[in-house]
């Protein structure tokens, strides 16, 4: 009966070991199998990530749709608000998301990245004919509109002596500006930069940002770690080809225009993907 049970004990650990080694990396079933996969993307972001006339556009979209073309699997875009980015996908509503999301050590605790596939920092919009916003002492103790689920507020109130708030979302933020309501709107470069290509009253302030690059990642629910090493590897391939700045160009061409050394200051490496995708926390 001894010689039983210590048969049987280190069975159990290895069984048990097993399912905690399945729990914390791949699922038995792939997000791809299918070939066919659900990607959140914003609907109200000009130049990253909208729906216009029922057709997703925006750089978010063109990184999808190249890198899910590597693998074979055709992408399903629907929107997803900023604020329910993380939720969409515990509750496996979306199987993805692509939505200017940017990765965080928090967001890797409950989440895996693949990314960043973009790097911005954060800057500020005004109205065109503004000329009294040049630098941050011009904003202090004046209200800047930020939105909802976003790490926007929270650089704001870092940064800048401002009086940071949040609306709802980006359109909101837009009429606060134009009614006088919001002396400026603050998040990303690169979605600053699409809301001035459609709104031609509107420009982004020169050579003013705040805090560390924002990086932008592809994200998916733990347990599809198979998935997401091969998202990584055809990122990689992506970056590093002439594809990734032709569909920046394409999608964002007000950067370019504005910032000679643009590729520099948005394209990632690939050092860099390596130490943000499919881990738990960043490497060093």
């Amino acid at each position: 009966m001894t010689m039983r049970r210590s048969t049987l004990a280190p069975l159990l650990l290895l069984v048990g070991l097993a399912a905690t080694a399945s729990a914390c990396g791949s699922s038995a079933e792939s997000l791809f199998q299918s070939g066919k996969v659900d990607v959140g993307i914003k609907n109200d972001q000009p130049g990253t990530s909208a729906i216009e006339h029922y057709q997703p556009i925006g750089f978010d979209v063109a990184v999808a749709n190249h890198v899910l073309k590597k693998l074979k699997v055709e992408p399903d875009f629907g929107e997803v608000p900023s604020e329910l980015r993380s939720t969409v996908l515990h509750n496996k509503k979306k199987d993805l998301v692509v939505a200017t999301f940017s990765i965080t050590p928090k967001r890797m605790e409950d989440l895996d990245f693949v990314g960043p596939y973009a790097s911005t920092p954060q800057g500020f919009m005004v109205l065109k004919d503004e000329r009294g916003i040049r630098n941050l002492s011009d904003l202090h103790h004046k209200r800047v509109c930020a939105w909802t689920g976003t790490t926007s507020t929270d650089t704001l109130k870092k940064y800048t002596g401002s009086f940071p708030y949040d609306a709802s979302d980006a359109s909101s933020c837009i009429e606060d500006l134009r009614t006088g309501h919001a002396a400026a709107v603050s998040t990303d470069l690169m979605i600053l930069y699409g809301f001035t290509q459609k709104y031609k009253d509107l420009k982004v302030v020169p050579n003013l940002t705040i805090g560390p690059p924002n990086r932008y990642g592809i994200a998916m629910a733990k347990g599809h770690r198979d998935d997401c090493y091969k998202l990584r590897d055809a990122l990689r391939e992506y970056v590093e080809s002439s594809d990734w700045e032709q569909d920046f160009k394409q999608s964002l061409d007000s950067i370019p225009s504005a910032d000679p050394d643009w590729i520099s200051h948005y394209k990632p490496n690939v050092d860099l993907i390596d130490l943000h995708s499919c881990r738990d926390e960043p490497g060093s």
